[in-house]
């Protein structure tokens, strides 16, 4: 079984977004996926799955003390796929959870407040990881803004890896969510689905 921890420093990178639509992209794949909702405030994975139609992919709540519990029961019960969406800030929670995973992804906007508290994320998270830049503005023909491009070579610079895509700012991540699905599901053909896709074989490829 591998673990996919998902973390951030600030709220609204889109962290448990990407978590939700990642898991239906590999459930899709074949595996069978759990997810573990490791946030007390905001448990926006878990109530999505509570609006979800569909029992699979698997969701429940867990805290810091249950990670390595669960992680070992999920692999005992035949689960391909643990991600581990953490918490909106940098804590012992988020350092267990990237400490156990096979490979954490660092969801953050090309926005001067994202960037800014990606350090301290890095500091905490174990490796291997990378940055995914999130909810970036749409360019021409799917290619990089000048913006993001910029900060992307900015973390490039600073020796922090980035995936080689991204993922833009477009109405049908949300809109899939409120219906209980994800991208993948809700518009199978369009460009967000084929980028969740894109960024799902990326990290099979690099895990």
């Amino acid at each position: 079984m591998k673990t996919l921890a998902v973390a951030s420093q600030k709220g609204g990178s889109g962290k448990s977004t990407i978590t939700i639509h990642l898991a239906v992209a590999a459930q899709q794949a074949g595996m069978d996926v759990i997810i573990a909702d490791l946030d007390p405030h905001s448990q926006t994975a878990a109530e999505w799955a509570f609006e979800r139609p569909f029992d699979k992919p698997s969701v429940v709540s867990s805290d810091a003390e249950d990670i390595e519990a669960l992680q070992k029961q999920a692999s005992d019960e035949g689960f391909d796929l643990l991600i581990l969406d953490c918490p909106p800030y940098v804590d012992d929670v988020v350092m267990m959870a990237t400490r156990i995973s096979d490979f954490t992804l660092i969801p953050a906007q090309p926005r001067f407040a994202d960037i800014k508290t990606l350090p301290r994320v890095i500091e905490s998270v174990a490796e291997p990881y990378a940055v995914v830049l999130n909810a970036c503005t749409p360019g021409p023909h799917g290619m990089e803004t000048a913006k993001t491009l910029e900060v992307r070579r900015v973390l490039e610079a600073g020796g922090i890896p980035v995936a080689p895509l991204h993922i833009t700012r477009r109405e049908a991540f949300a809109d899939a969510l409120m219906g209980g699905e994800a991208v993948n599901e809700f518009d199978p053909e369009g460009k967000a689905s084929h980028e969740v896709k894109t960024l799902w074989k990326w990290l099979r490829e690099n895990w």
